[in-house]
Order: C-alpha cells, then sequence, then structure tokens
C-alpha cells in the first residue's frame, strides 16, 4: 500500500507448520480460513498484491496471492508464537527489509481501516506495537506488550535479534522476551520502540473491553480476536457474539460490514 511521500507499506501474514501444509487437524483447517480471509480483506481494503506478503514453509496461493516459502528450521521448536520473529529475522538476512514501512500482524488480526503513516506518526522509532490494555488478568499484563500487530522498518534488526536472543535465554514466548527487555531497558531499548493507541490491535479476550474501547482511537483499526474460539469473552458470549453481534457491555457491534460478511462467506458465523 502506497502512503504519502511516496513511501509503501507491507502487510505482512506468517504462518509455518512443522507438516508443511495446513495440516487435517481443527486448528490448522481454521488457520487456513484466517488466511484467506485476511488475503480478501486486504484486497478490498486496496492493498496492492505485490505488498501482501504471506510467508509460509510450503507453497500456498489464494487470490493471487502465493507465497513466500523459507526453511522449515524458522518454526520455532521454544514457543511456537515467537515463529514470527524467526521468519522476520529471515527477511533480514535476505536482504528484503528496504526502505519501506512493514506492518506483520496475527492470522487472527483484522484489519477493519485504512492506516496512513501519517496517523501513526513514527518519527524516527523503528519499531512500534501496542500494548495489552486493560486485562482481566491482573494488573502485571496490563503493561505487557502485544506482539500480535508491529510495525517496523529496517532500522528495527537489532530488536528482533535481541528479542530472539531472550526467547532462547528464558525459553519463553516472544512477549516475555520484549518485557524482559525493556522493563530493564536493555541496549537502551525504550528509546526505539513507540507505544501506539490500542486501536491498531483491539483484543478481546481476557480485555476489560469497556474500558479498552474508550482508551481506542475511533474508528477501530485493527481488531484482534480468534472467530473460532468458543470460550466465554464477556456476559456469557464468545468471540463472534462480543464482537460481530454487540452482545458486550458496550452493546455496540465492533467489526464493520466488510469483515462480517467475510466471516459469514468463510461460513464462520
Amino acid at each position: 500500500m502506497e502512503l504519502e511521500g511516496g513511501v509503501v507499506m507491507k502487510n505482512l501474514l506468517i504462518y509455518l507448520n512443522p507438516q508443511k501444509c495446513f495440516a487435517e487437524d481443527e486448528w490448522n483447517k481454521e488457520s487456513e480460513i484466517l488466511a484467506k480471509i485476511q488475503i480478501e480483506n486486504s484486497l478490498e481494503l486496496g492493498w496492492k498484491p505485490k505488498d501482501i506478503i504471506f510467508i509460509t514453509n510450503f507453497d500456498y496461493e489464494y487470490m493471487g496471492i502465493k507465497s513466500m516459502v523459507v526453511p522449515d528450521e524458522l518454526f520455532c521448536e521454544i514457543k511456537k508464537r515467537a515463529t514470527k520473529i524467526l521468519a522476520i529475522l529471515y527477511l533480514f538476512d535476505k536482504g528484503l527489509i528496504g526502505d519501506d514501512l512493514w506492518w506483520f500482524h496475527d492470522l487472527d488480526a483484522f484489519q477493519l481501516e485504512k492506516i496512513t503513516e501519517e496517523e501513526l506518526n513514527l518519527g524516527n522509532f523503528p519499531f512500534a506495537l501496542t500494548g495489552y490494555g486493560k486485562t482481566t488478568i491482573n494488573e502485571s499484563h496490563d503493561r505487557w506488550w502485544s506482539t500480535g500487530s508491529i510495525f517496523f522498518t529496517k532500522d528495527s534488526e537489532f530488536i528482533f535479534r535481541l528479542i530472539k536472543d531472550k526467547v532462547y535465554q528464558y525459553q519463553s514466548n516472544e512477549e516475555v522476551a520484549l518485557l524482559a527487555l525493556t522493563r530493564r531497558n536493555r541496549s537502551n531499548m525504550n528509546e526505539f520502540i513507540k507505544k501506539l493507541n490500542i486501536t491498531y490491535n483491539f483484543a478481546t479476550r481476557k480485555r476489560n473491553i469497556s474500558v479498552c474501547y474508550e482508551e481506542a482511537k475511533k474508528p477501530l483499526k485493527v481488531i484482534h480476536f480468534h472467530p473460532f474460539d468458543k470460550r466465554e469473552v464477556e456476559l456469557g458470549n464468545d468471540n463472534i457474539g462480543v464482537c460481530v453481534f454487540g452482545k458486550n457491555k458496550l452493546n455496540k457491534v465492533l467489526v464493520n460490514e466488510r469483515l462480517r460478511d467475510l466471516f459469514y462467506k468463510y461460513k464462520i458465523i
């Protein structure tokens, strides 16, 4: 997607599986549906096919978007969620991160509205992401970073490398690793990371949705929830009930018609 000033933003999705496919188990079948929704949603939002980068460790193509096939060893055996860090570092190692602005987001983090460089206002920050917002777990989680949506530039390579090092040192996921780096401000980390408004990664599970919604800039830009997750989120309702049908304390539908229609199309609802 071309932004103001001729800057291009890349839309990065990542899915690796040791079985080298979207396997037949339920979780992986769901991931394939989410990948299709992500691709179609991005195209409808105006992303150019060449700017949608889908990294896999097997051949895949949907709606003209062919995946970039990477080595199997990029799958993180310690914590599969940290695979995103290894995959992004592969892009750096191959010299594929140029002057563009990159946006990585999880397969269940759905873009609702267009995002501009101007509104992100990254300045000299090479790495930007949101916090967790107000959680319902405990107050310590309110201070966590959420890596489900990350904006980054070529100058962020050292951050990803430090995160990887801590993943292996602590045998933890990438969020714990990043938290360890920023709490102690290792390598002056806090000078290079911008905390974005939660509108760029509005999550619902284990969150105080009303408080988070009040804090979020409107309209919401990215909503992060797993549509197949049937666990209760709020008022006895799962993610679909809360986000798509507005069965929440706000009494407000949190997705737009485009995303709702895609959920209908792919028979999630």
